[in-house]
């Protein structure tokens, strides 16, 4: 491995002594002169038309600058997951509609000189409700008799495709099985924010918030505004977490409007109940799954169909639903593919982004599905997986492209080593024997996932940056830090190539003003894309320094030799120029500056491995599962940040135990009225009930990656809860497939069963 001086080195996130202290200020924090605050007004109806908003006593109250609802807003339809201004999306959804469709649903906003005052005026609005039937789940949406949400009805179909013949092919063991995945809030803990304020003198327009793509939420508000690009500035504030919930339109549209129509400061900030109901939650999803295996063990022909609840608005679930199929082969080697899904509109809040993107979904039908066949055949999981899975760069068959340098073997081989799979296998089985409350198991799973767009779209990345007066380096580039150390990443990127410190570099995250255009950070691309633009961008201005300081000491570039900020003669030391020095003589003396842009196109997505084993412990009588023990092995090729990748592979078994145990958003299956709005009846995994986990990084450098690297941010959570799931299914013997496996869940399970 080669020697690095910052690259893989255990340097910690740039923001953390900020954030400790309190320093950051985050979006929430930013206070103005005559700043103005807004808050919401929820609709209590979970489907009809508004007839009228009565406003007049909210107006009347001292401090209350404006009420805006249907009544006085723009009929003007946007879509809140559009990233690309070219994009073409549902444009279903408008700042305030007459026709609401899911119970807590805004029905206005209150601007007001105080959160006080504009929390009291909201509520002083009355609103008249025309009720219409509500069709709160699937089956009831779907249903021919149901009214439809939309112009063009509840559901819409994602097409289907086809590799190969399923129904022909041939197999000694055709298995089924069918899941279901509940409902999950993102749980991020800053709550969404937004400020905007518009400036009457220049017609300009500023907006701050702790996005995924400023990019993509200038291109949404200014056309919603009809301003030009130009004059609408979108800066990406500090995040407190996402898991994809900050990857869509949510605030900025209001806030916009409502800062340029009273030409004002205007900051929304929501509560958690309104994080909860008016952002987004994670698709709740049925899910089929067959396959037909060999004798042997070898997967012959696979079938997958899924229907998820978009809830209330299309947005980007039809797209979501669309890529559970496109990673169906991205592990396993399987000649026969089918996949069929569609999305379906019901009275109930907005489902859209989370983690992984649809690698999660894909996982946890595949992986339990997958287990259960072992466990029908009489094969060993993870015997079964390795006879199965894909080798470095063979090509997969959705989207016939190389997987990149992964290593599933290794890190099959590897687990079950450090997890002492057969060893821990028999003492479960000695511990169940011994006793009969507690159950014991163990269960594996193995996942992949992204490192850029590729070949979805082509992965644009850009980078700019320019060597300072005194040798410093100042990088443009658009990037949005979810608060796990992406910066610090780009920033070491950039010192192992210049060879100077961290803290002569000043890197900044995207402000649509001062940075290249980018997508945004989704689809775990900003080290592998984003990374690879800013150490070419390095590497590129580096070289154009070199030229410079040949021609200040009057020899060829080619006799030069670069030092920790200095040029120096090869044979004569001695002869030396700073990075300093060399700036002055290209300014003073050539009459230039040293500057350089760059635009890469990521034309690989290489896949990064994850296999993750745990062991648990059932009790039979509460239904209560623990986790004893797990580890997590990573191929995600050289890691940048070590200890920030171990760190995201912790939150990801966290997110995951959740996922698998405890987290669900339950909807009133007659009101429509979203049950858990808060952190005190939301069950979650603490920081108390994880287990002594072990990670395990296999650093098998990709080509094509800075330094190597891909990517790390979502894959960490995809095969925890498949694993989780298994455990709970070798303790119990049982082919649990509704998640979250809560006490309910397993004690309903076990009654009537000998365990």
């Amino acid at each position: 491995m080669e020697k690095y001086k910052v690259i893989g080195k255990e340097l910690s996130n740039d923001q953390a002594y900020g954030k400790v202290t309190g320093r950051v200020r985050y979006c929430s924090d930013m206070q103005s002169l005559g700043m103005l605050h807004m808050r919401l007004k929820a609709g209590t109806v979970a489907h009809g038309i508004i007839r009228r908003v009565d406003a007049e006593k909210a107006l009347a109250l001292p401090g209350v600058a404006a009420v805006y609802s249907c009544e006085n807003t723009p009929d003007i339809c946007y879509d809140r997951g559009r990233v690309e201004a070219w994009e073409n999306v549902p444009n279903q959804e408008k700042l305030f509609d007459r026709h609401v469709r899911f119970l807590g649903e805004r029905v206005a906003a209150v601007v007001a000189d105080s959160k006080e005052t504009a929390a009291k005026a909201c509520e002083l609005i009355t609103v008249e409700y025309e009720e219409l039937p509500a069709a709160i789940s699937v089956e009831e949406a779907a249903a021919l008799e149901a009214l439809p949400l939309h112009g063009d009805g509840n559901v819409y179909e994602v097409p289907s495709f086809e590799y190969g013949d399923f129904e022909t092919a041939r197999g000694e063991f055709f298995h089924e099985s069918r899941s279901h995945i509940g409902r999950m809030t993102h749980l991020a803990m800053e709550t969404q924010s937004c400020r905007a304020a518009y400036d009457a003198s220049s017609d300009k327009l500023t907006i701050w918030s702790g996005c995924q793509s400023v990019f993509g939420v200038r291109s949404t508000v200014a056309q919603y505004l009809g301003m030009p690009y130009a004059r609408v500035r979108v800066i990406k504030a500090p995040m407190g977490g996402s898991f994809g919930v900050r990857q869509e339109t949510l605030l900025e549209p209001l806030t916009a409007y409502a800062a340029r129509m009273l030409e004002a400061d205007v900051k929304l900030v929501y509560t958690r109940e309104e994080q909860i109901v008016n952002t987004m939650m994670k698709h709740s999803l049925d899910g089929t799954v067959k396959s037909r295996i060999r004798k042997d063990g070898t997967i012959e022909g696979l079938s997958m169909s899924c229907t998820l609840d978009a809830g209330a608005y299309l947005t980007v679930s039809r797209g979501y639903a669309s890529t559970i199929g496109e990673k169906i082969a991205k592990v396993y080697r399987m000649p026969n593919i089918h996949f069929d899904a569609r999305v379906v509109c019901t009275n109930t809040p907005i489902n859209g982004s989370f983690r992984s993107w649809g690698s999660c979904e894909e996982a946890l039908l595949l992986e339990n599905h997958w287990n259960m066949v072992c466990r029908e055949m009489g094969m060993d999981p993870v015997e079964f997986r390795l006879k199965n899975i894909l080798y470095p760069y063979e090509t997969e068959v959705v989207h016939k492209i190389p997987v990149g340098n992964v290593h599933f073997q290794e890190c099959l081989l590897k687990g079950r080593e450090v997890f002492c799979w057969e060893e821990r296998k028999e003492a479960c089985k000695k511990r169940n024997r011994e006793q009969r409350r507690y159950r014991y198991g163990i269960g594996m799973a193995l996942a992949s996932h992204t490192s850029s767009f590729y070949p979805y779209r082509v992965d644009v990345a850009s980078a700019a940056a320019r060597i300072q007066e005194d040798g410093s380096l100042i990088i443009h580039v658009g990037i949005h830090d979810h608060g796990c150390g992406t910066v610090m990443a780009m920033k070491k990127i950039a010192s192992e190539i210049m060879e100077i410190g961290l803290e002569k570099i000043e890197l900044n995250e995207a402000d649509t003003q001062n940075s290249l255009y980018d997508y945004g950070c989704y689809a775990s691309r900003t080290v592998y894309s984003l990374g690879q633009s800013v150490k070419q961008c390095c590497e590129h201005i580096l070289e154009m320094a070199r030229e410079t300081a040949a021609a200040a000491l009057g020899c060829s570039k080619s006799f030069l030799r670069y030092r920790a900020g200095e040029f120096f003669k090869e044979m004569e030391e001695t002869v030396r120029i700073s990075l300093p020095e060399v700036i002055r003589y290209s300014i003073q003396t050539m009459g230039q500056d040293i500057y350089y842009a760059n635009t890469t196109n990521a034309g690989e997505n290489p896949g990064v491995a994850a296999a993750h084993f745990t062991e648990v412990q059932v009790d039979t009588y509460t239904g209560m599962t623990k986790i004893m023990h797990c580890l997590s092995v990573h191929d995600i090729g050289k890691a940048i940040n070590p200890d920030l990748c171990r760190g995201q592979i912790g939150s990801g078994i966290q997110q995951g135990m959740g996922m698998a145990l405890c987290e669900e958003i339950k909807i009133h299956p007659v009101t429509g009225q979203t049950l858990i709005t808060n952190f005190k009846n939301y069950e979650v995994a603490n920081a108390c009930d994880l287990p002594d986990y072990q990670t395990l990084l296999i650093e098998e450098p990709e080509n094509s990656g800075p330094f190597g690297a891909k990517s790390i941010g979502e894959v960490v959570v995809v095969p925890v809860a498949p694993a989780i799931v298994a455990a709970v299914n070798d303790a119990l013997g049982t082919n649990l497939t509704r998640l979250p496996l809560t006490p309910a869940v397993i004690l309903e399970a076990l009654e009537g069963k000998t365990v």
